[in-house]
């Protein structure tokens, strides 16, 4: 099954946050590769950069997750993929007109949404409460 994970589930497999033993728990029982695009794997990135401009993981940390990360992306842990852009943007702006006012998604987190069903996945992974409700709202399969 085509599994999306956006950012939030990213994060936690490499940094000590709330959600980390959750988010490696689930990895642990589910065989599935995760789909990642450029677009995932460079927000993925920004926002491990993130945790160390908070503070969160040294720099040090940083560089060993980044490189963790990329070892991970090169032993088949992620599922290549390539989403259109022409057809990103158009499919995100879908989204947005039909849900923005009822479910309160920002508009990256609905890039997630878009980019998970331009893939083709089944299932979408995330700790964000409103991006989940509505990716399940619209057939996504939420599993944690």
């Amino acid at each position: 099954m085509r599994t999306w994970a956006d950012s939030s589930f990213l994060v936690s497999l490499y940094v000590d946050d709330d959600h980390a033993e959750i988010a490696k728990a689930y990895l642990s029982k589910n065989p599935y590769p995760i789909v990642l695009t450029s677009f995932a794997k460079s927000e993925a990135q920004h926002a491990l950069r993130m945790c160390a401009f908070r503070g969160d993981i040294s720099e040090d940390e940083l560089v060993r997750v980044l490189l963790t990360f990329e070892r991970d992306q090169e032993e088949g842990f992620y599922e290549p993929a390539r989403v259109d852009p022409e057809a990103l943007f158009p499919k995100t702006a879908q989204l947005s007109h039909q849900y923005a006012l009822s479910h309160g998604v920002r508009y990256l987190d609905m890039l997630h949404i878009a980019s998970a069903l331009l893939a083709r996945s089944r299932r979408f992974l995330t700790f964000d409460k409103r991006q989940g409700k509505l990716a399940k709202s619209i057939g996504l399969e939420i599993k944690l």
